[in-house]
């Protein structure tokens, strides 16, 4: 025999008052599915943050990120013997590759060549300088610079006066630079003379940033080979181009008076 009780609905209500306990449950599922969502969302941010941090490292916000979770690259002390291979340009060539160029195309060209630099070359091969120079200025690097230590120097192609270059040469601590005004030099295939930043200045005129990759340069008198160090750190915040634009000038330098003479064309 099977008794069965009719029921008035007690079983699912609470002690507190009346309200279904299914409905707490169902309120409890929503709050969770909403708390799970923000979370995912949370991680998804940071992980393509994450990956723009590391992808771009030339941007001065990323640097400074990086560098203070020591997630640097440290940059690879090449020798005349590792430095990558790249093509190389010589002042005329420099003119022709980068006149066409508009603003947006130059800023995103100069950011592949930070960006090359910092990663040590992995994925692009670096542009090399090369061609006689004649030297218009010399200074040692501050801590307002990109490169705080060591020496840069400011000179014009011997061929061509529209094209300036600025070759770094971080972690030389003479007091003396190696080379003065009026100096002239060459940059050669084993220089690895790399660029890192391209500026178009007034009158269609360029200026040309570049580093030694092998990490030492060729004094003026031929035979001293000044050696540098690559940087633990950079200014990414700093100006670019680092020295300043003497002008459309033409470098004249006589026997008599070795020095440099400055014409307005």
């Amino acid at each position: 025999m099977h008794v069965r009780f009719l029921s008035d609905g007690n079983e699912y209500r609470s002690y507190g008052g009346g309200s279904l306990s299914k409905k707490k449950e169902g309120g409890g599922i929503f709050w969770w599915s909403i708390l799970i969502t923000l979370l995912m969302g949370a991680a998804t941010f940071c992980w393509f943050f994450s990956i723009m941090v590391f992808s771009h490292p030339e941007k001065p916000f990323n640097y400074k990120v990086l560098a203070k979770f020591n997630k640097l690259t440290p940059l690879r002390p090449y020798t005349i013997y590792t430095a990558p291979g790249g093509k190389s340009l010589q002042p005329r060539d420099l003119l022709s590759e980068f006149f066409p160029y508009t603003v947006e195309q130059m800023s995103v060209r100069n950011d592949l060549y930070k960006r090359s630099y910092l990663k040590n070359y992995q994925h692009d091969q670096p542009t090399y300088i090369m061609g006689s120079y004649q030297v218009l200025s010399a200074r040692e690097l501050t801590d307002a610079d990109v490169f705080t230590s060591g020496w840069i120097v400011r000179a014009r192609a011997a061929e061509l006066e529209d094209v300036d270059i600025e070759v770094i040469m971080p972690g030389l601590t003479s007091k003396e630079s190696p080379y003065k005004k009026g100096d002239t030099f060459k940059l050669e295939k084993r220089t690895y003379a790399s660029t890192l930043h391209v500026q178009r200045m007034d009158g269609d005129r360029l200026c040309v940033t570049v580093v030694p990759l092998a990490y030492q340069t060729i004094s003026t008198k031929g035979a001293e080979v000044v050696s540098l160090e690559p940087p633990l750190a950079l200014n990414m915040e700093a100006y670019w181009p680092i020295t300043r634009d003497p002008g459309a000038v033409v470098a004249e330098v006589t026997a008599d008076a070795p020095e440099v003479v400055a014409v307005k064309n």
